[in-house]
């Protein structure tokens, strides 16, 4: 096996577009039966019926996936109102549901239902159809699409949410989503013909959607982080600006990933020493 594929299949991430009627638990569990990969995880749960991105870590990668399922997420659906309804009144009603809303999870839902405050960026019109209208919504990670339908037509009246769809994940968008089927001709053309190169543009090193500050650490200092040591400053080759306290990702000279770690220091406070401790491990993915 190749060793380009061998790191996706261990610490990758494939961005499905999920289909309606599986669980995201399902999905994810065919990733991994078709790749064959001991573990699978995926980001951010959608409902049965939603569709869209839906990121699914593999094996090593899988421990990673909480800063993905974290970030912001934009969905596009259509609302069907029991009776016509006007421009003005749609971006009135949709302005009511835009900033810092309390929302209560649908009864079907995957957290405890208690209510919560949630953040709303944006509900933007795009469209008005006889009663149905199409929207776009970006919103915070964990935030209920259907509760805000739910919650319309308590306030106006009948009105349900048709279809939804998932079209961004944080930095995810919908041009990194590829379905069931092509992951399984992709993987097919690897096992039975040894060309892995569909697979590897469909698998993406999961640290490609990971936000936070990145170190790179010098050659005699890896063998020690991947057992799970602090990093010191006589170790670091180059980083990018981070504060004290707050976690970071940290990276070979070659450029494999290592892991996660907290630092003790900020990026300031480095600058003007050269010995002491800049941080310590929350998560190891390098081998040993």
């Amino acid at each position: 096996m190749n060793t380009d594929i061998q790191t996706l299949l261990d610490t990758g991430i494939i961005i499905i577009d999920k289909p309606p009627g599986p669980t995201s638990h399902e999905v994810s569990s065919w990733v991994k039966k078709i790749l064959h990969t001991k573990k699978s995880g995926h980001a951010g749960t959608l409902d049965p019926n939603v569709t869209g991105v839906l990121p699914v870590a593999l094996n090593r990668a899988t421990r990673l996936l909480p800063y993905i399922t974290k970030d912001k997420k934009s969905y596009v659906g259509i609302l069907k109102f029991s009776k016509q309804i006007n421009k003005d009144a749609i971006i009135s009603l949709f302005n009511l549901f835009t900033g810092r809303i309390i929302q209560l999870p649908p009864k079907m839902s995957a957290v405890r239902r208690r209510q919560r405050i949630k953040n709303i960026d944006n509900i933007k019109l795009i469209e008005i159809k006889d009663k149905r209208v199409l929207f776009q919504a970006d919103v915070e990670a964990g935030t209920y699409i259907r509760a805000i339908a739910r919650d319309i037509s308590y306030m106006i009246g009948n009105c349900q949410l048709e279809e939804l769809r998932r079209i961004k994940v944080g930095s995810i968008d919908e041009g990194y989503a590829v379905k069931l089927q092509d992951l399984v001709d992709a993987y097919w053309l690897f096992e039975n013909k040894g060309d892995d190169s569909e697979l590897c543009k469909m698998i993406h090193p999961i640290e490609e959607f990971i936000n936070i500050p990145k170190i790179i650490v010098k050659n005699n200092a890896v063998e020690q982080l991947a057992h799970g040591s602090p990093l010191f400053i006589p170790g670091v080759k180059e980083f990018e600006n981070f504060e004290k306290d707050k976690e970071i990702i940290l990276f070979t000279e070659s450029g494999r990933m290592i892991g996660i770690h907290k630092t003790v220091v900020s990026s300031e406070e480095i600058k003007k020493i050269n010995k002491g401790m800049l941080s310590k491990p929350i998560i190891i993915i390098l081998p040993p």
